[in-house]
C-alpha cells in the first residue's frame, strides 16, 4: 500500500507545484521529493534487510540511517554541484522539508501497521509526529544549515565537509533508532533528542534576528 499512498499523497501536490513560484514552489518540491524519498528508502532497505536477515546486524541501527539520510539530501547535493556558492540559509528550510515529506510517508507504514486503535493509536501519532518526524527533519536540516555554512570555502574542500555533514546526520539517527527500539531506559532521551535539535536548528536559523540591537527609543 506505500505506493498507492505515496501517489495519493503527492500527486495532488504536483498540480498545486504549477501554481507556485518562488521560495514556496521550492518548499514544496523539496517535501515531494521527501515524500519520494520514503518509497525509495523502504524498498531499498527491504532489500538490504533480507540480504543480511542471517546476521547479527542491527537494520534499523546500521542500515537504515546509512541510505534514509543519503536520500532525502540528496537534492542539497545536486543544488550545492548546480549553483556552487549561490545559495542562502533557505537550504535549512528546504532540507527540512524533505525530512518531514519524508516522515509522513514513513508515519503511513508504521501507523497502518500498528495493531490497537482508537485512543492508543492516536497518542501513537501524536507521539511519532514530535519525535521521530521531527528527527528526520532535523537531521536533514543539518546536512542543509552546513551547506549553506560552507559558503566561501574552497571548492576542493566540499567533499569532506559534506561527508562529515552526512556522518553527524547517520550517527545521531543511529543513536536515536537504537534508544528508541532497543532500550527501555533511553526511550526518554529518544524523544528528546529531536526536540533539542529542532531548537538548536531554530535559534541557528534565526541567529540575526536574535543578535540584532533593538532600535534605540526615539526622545
Amino acid at each position: 500500500m506505500i505506493l498507492e499512498f505515496y501517489l495519493a499523497a503527492s500527486l495532488p501536490l504536483f498540480f498545486l507545484l504549477v501554481f507556485l513560484e518562488g521560495g514556496q514552489r521550492r518548499i514544496l518540491a523539496f517535501l515531494i521529493w521527501g515524500l519520494s524519498a520514503a518509497v525509495i528508502a523502504y524498498y531499498v532497505n527491504s532489500g538490504l534487510f533480507l540480504a543480511f536477515a542471517g546476521s547479527s546486524v542491527l537494520p534499523d541501527v546500521t542500515i537504515a540511517p546509512v541510505t534514509e539520510e543519503l536520500i532525502k539530501a540528496l537534492p542539497l547535493f545536486v543544488l550545492l554541484m548546480a549553483f556552487k556558492h549561490r545559495y542562502s540559509r533557505e537550504l535549512l528550510v528546504l532540507a527540512m522539508a524533505s525530512g518531514f515529506g519524508f516522515a509522513i510517508l514513513e508515519n503511513y507504514i508504521y501507523i497502518t501497521g500498528f495493531v490497537l486503535g482508537g485512543a492508543d493509536a492516536i497518542a501513537y501519532a501524536v507521539v511519532r509526529g514530535i519525535t521521530t518526524s521531527v528527527m528526520h527533519g532535523s537531521l536533514t536540516a543539518i546536512i542543509g544549515y552546513g551547506i549553506f555554512l560552507t559558503y566561501g570555502f574552497e571548492r576542493r574542500s566540499l567533499p569532506s565537509i559534506l561527508f562529515g555533514l552526512y556522518t553527524v546526520a547517520v550517527t545521531i539517527h543511529a543513536l536515536y533508532n537504537l534508544l528508541v527500539g532497543h532500550t527501555v531506559s533511553g526511550r526518554l532521551y529518544g524523544i528528546i533528542i529531536p526536540v533539542v535539535l529542532f531548537v538548536l536548528l531554530y535559534i541557528a536559523y534565526n541567529k540575526d534576528t536574535f543578535l540584532s540591537k533593538p532600535p534605540l527609543p526615539a526622545v
